[in-house]
């Protein structure tokens, strides 16, 4: 099953030390040409969040597939879930409740380590 996965959520296992790719193994993990592009500005910047952008765009390369959408990285999430009937793995609130109005499949972290689905 294909899974689409936002900045924040790339971001989790240098963030919290989740290993999100074992915990969701089995899945074809997908993230879109946006959120490359908003993990490698951040990667840039200074302090943990550039060290969690570089580790999660150095995990991306090995084990995510970049997709094209249109838009703003949230936008272009819920652009391709809808279009595609993709689940989104996100921490991302309002991102969430976009998702939850189109009906999309949500994988979110809870407790920093419990991965869950909605």
């Amino acid at each position: 099953m294909k899974l689409l996965l936002d900045t924040n959520f790339l971001m989790l296992p240098a963030q919290h030390k989740v290993d999100i790719y074992s915990k969701l193994k089995g899945h074809e993990f997908l993230t879109t040409v946006q959120c490359i592009k908003e993990l490698k500005k951040i990667a840039k910047g200074k302090g943990k969040p550039a060290v969690h952008a570089k580790v999660a765009l150095e995990l991306a390369e090995n084990n995510v597939k970049v997709v094209s959408a249109e838009g703003n990285p949230d936008s272009a999430i819920l652009d391709y879930a809808v279009k595609n009937n993709c689940p989104v793995a996100t921490n991302d609130r309002i991102l969430i409740q976009s998702l939850k109005r189109h009906n999309i499949k949500i994988i979110r972290l809870r407790q920093w380590k419990l991965l869950t689905e909605e």
